[in-house]
């Protein structure tokens, strides 16, 4: 795994099939999540100090800024990077100027290691209010989703898969923060019942997912793009009952991711 090569699954630049092989490689790596961050981190920094190519600087702007998150994650890279910049240009005739090849990250390494005490004492709060309070912005943005794609449902009675009402599909990399998924009720169904929806992968893996939505006609779920991995899912709806038992009711809504 190379970082060229993330950089191009960043980008969206890598063709069908060596992005399918890219993220098989990808379950092979135990740390995969930190390297990719890493080169994130790297590819962003490039973009705000304007260092990608024309081609890189229009892929990223078409294809990697299409989420909340991560237009907030650069915005506050942007913050930080501008404010160490006002801190370094402050006359230091005894301190040589960080290297302008360095990254954001490093330069907020070097400034609190170097000798700088006045001025780490008093930018130190700042820094606090900019970074603390970015980070929160930035974990109340990713656990309420800004944008979404949807997808309607409906009931398959059958429990065979391959029978009944044919699985939706749903293409991956998903351009939104989460999928949202209306589940139609079936006839019949009481509109003032409360529901609970279950979600199973092909690994029959099996958990209980929040009701974002609901109507006389539907139910809708959301599911974060990051929890998307391709392969067959099957959601569940079960009613609770007058006397707080549950009945399943009969069928699965599939869908799969590609």
């Amino acid at each position: 795994m190379t970082e060229n090569r993330i950089i191009a699954y960043l980008l969206e630049e890598l063709p069908k099939e060596e992005l399918e092989q890219f993220e098989e490689d990808c379950f092979g790596i135990e740390d995969w999540p930190d390297q990719i961050e890493l080169v994130e981190e790297d590819l962003i920094d490039a973009y705000l100090r304007h260092e990608l190519t024309t081609e890189q600087r229009q892929h990223f702007e078409r294809n990697y800024l299409t989420t909340g998150a991560r237009k907030d994650r650069v915005i506050m890279a942007a913050a930080l990077l501008g404010h160490l910049d006002d801190i370094e240009a402050a006359p230091e005739p005894t301190v040589r100027a960080p290297s302008a090849e360095l990254s954001w990250a490093e330069r907020l390494r070097g400034f609190w290691s170097n000798g700088r005490w006045q001025l780490r004492a008093a930018a130190a709060l700042t820094l606090v209010i900019i970074v603390v309070g970015g980070f929160w912005f930035y974990l109340s943005r990713e656990t309420r989703p800004q944008s979404f794609a949807t997808l309607i449902l409906e009931i398959n009675v059958s429990n065979n898969r391959a029978e009944g009402v044919r699985a939706s599909r749903v293409m991956l990399p998903l351009k939104a923060d989460a999928l949202k998924i209306f589940l139609k009720l079936p006839a019949g169904a009481s509109p003032n019942t409360d529901y609970r929806v279950t979600l199973e992968n092909d690994s029959l893996d099996t958990k209980t997912l929040k009701i974002a939505e609901r109507d006389a006609q539907s139910v809708a779920v959301d599911l974060p793009a990051a929890q998307l991995k391709r392969g067959l899912y099957a959601l569940r709806l079960f009613a609770t009952q007058t006397n707080g038992t549950e009945q399943r009711i009969p069928g699965n809504y599939f869908f799969e991711v590609e």
